[in-house]
């Protein structure tokens, strides 16, 4: 157990990162901004509900999703 936060904060940066690589290019800043958004939510909505018991990872989803959103509103179009 004390491996998987870890190991799953090292494949969400990677993933983070591939996404803005891919998206800075061919996307404009604001739907950068609302992908960053809905992940926020999914993570949120998990992060409520009682009967999920995901170890913290929901929180993690939440921050990397207010940091692509921070990405997509810093991204000049």
């Amino acid at each position: 157990m004390g491996l998987v936060i870890p190991t799953f904060l090292g494949i969400s940066v990677l993933i983070v990162g591939l996404i803005v690589t891919v998206l800075r290019n061919v996307v404009s800043g604001i739907k950068i901004m609302l992908l960053g958004i809905n992940i926020s939510l999914v993570g949120g909505i998990f992060a409520v509900d009682p009967n999920s018991n995901l170890g913290s990872i929901e929180y993690l989803v939440v921050l990397l999703g207010l940091i692509i959103s921070v990405i997509g509103l810093v991204k000049k179009d």
